[in-house]
């Protein structure tokens, strides 16, 4: 749990220095960087979504997720929040709150390390994986608040939040957490992780990303169907190994 927190305070301290040191770094050089991440994003996302045994799962979960989040308004709500927290924070000025809030949140939530992470902490006590990704998060909230400003800042207690959820439900959930399920909830959040990618490098503004990231129905979908099919197995394997002891018999 002390890991969850280093990544969000990793955030946090990382958009800070980017704020503090934003006028050393000029913006041509700071978009080219955050274009650059968002290529390698991309790879580490097309990577993990093409892990699934499933492609049928993945195109139901996206296409599920995406309607309810439209119907739900959840981007304008993300956005709403956010515009609550510039006003809070005293950043009325700032016109890049809210985007760099919105898309720092979703970038750094629905990746399969965000999932990853606590689940092996939660199951294995194995913080490795968080402290990896607070690195990777320090860095590129370092180049959000060299670009946006301040609005990265408050996505560390988003992270917090996000993530203690994660372990408490992989910890309650633990029966149902196998490699399947585990795997299916990676490509999917990976699917979303290349969206954002593509978002980064300009190469499309059609879909706002939050609009897709309803993970919560997503992720209930997906978790559904690998506990289904990973009892089938069981029951399989346990009509199996009657079948060969009672032929030993």
């Amino acid at each position: 749990m002390i890991a969850v927190i280093i990544n969000g305070a990793a955030t946090a301290l990382g958009a800070v220095l980017g704020v503090i040191l934003k006028k050393g770094v000029p913006e041509h050089v700071s978009k080219a960087v955050f274009s650059a991440i968002g290529l390698c994003l991309a790879v580490m996302a097309i990577q993990g979504a093409i892990q699934t045994e499933n492609i049928l799962l993945m195109v139901l979960s996206i296409a599920i997720g995406v309607a309810v989040g439209t119907v739900l308004a959840i981007e304008d709500r993300m956005q709403s929040f956010g515009l609550w927290l510039r006003n809070r924070m005293k950043a009325g000025g700032d016109s890049n709150f809210v985007e760099a809030f919105v898309t720092l949140s979703v970038m750094q939530v629905v990746g399969a390390m965000a999932i990853l992470g606590p689940i092996q902490a939660a199951l294995l006590g194995d913080t490795t994986l968080l402290y990896l990704k607070s690195t990777i998060d320090g860095i590129s909230a370092f180049i959000f608040g060299a670009l946006y400003g301040v609005g990265a800042v408050p996505v560390g207690i988003v992270i917090i939040v996000y993530e203690l959820a994660v372990y408490a439900a992989a910890s309650l959930l633990s029966p149902l957490m196998t490699p399947d399920v585990i795997r299916e909830l990676s490509a999917v959040g990976n699917v979303m992780i290349l969206a954002i990618a593509l978002n980064m490098m300009g190469l499309t503004k059609r879909w706002p990303i939050i609009r897709w990231v309803w993970l919560f129905l997503s992720y209930i979908i997906t978790l559904l169907y690998c506990y289904k099919k990973t009892a089938a197995r069981k029951e399989e394997r346990s009509i199996a190994i009657s079948e060969n002891g009672a032929a030993g018999i």
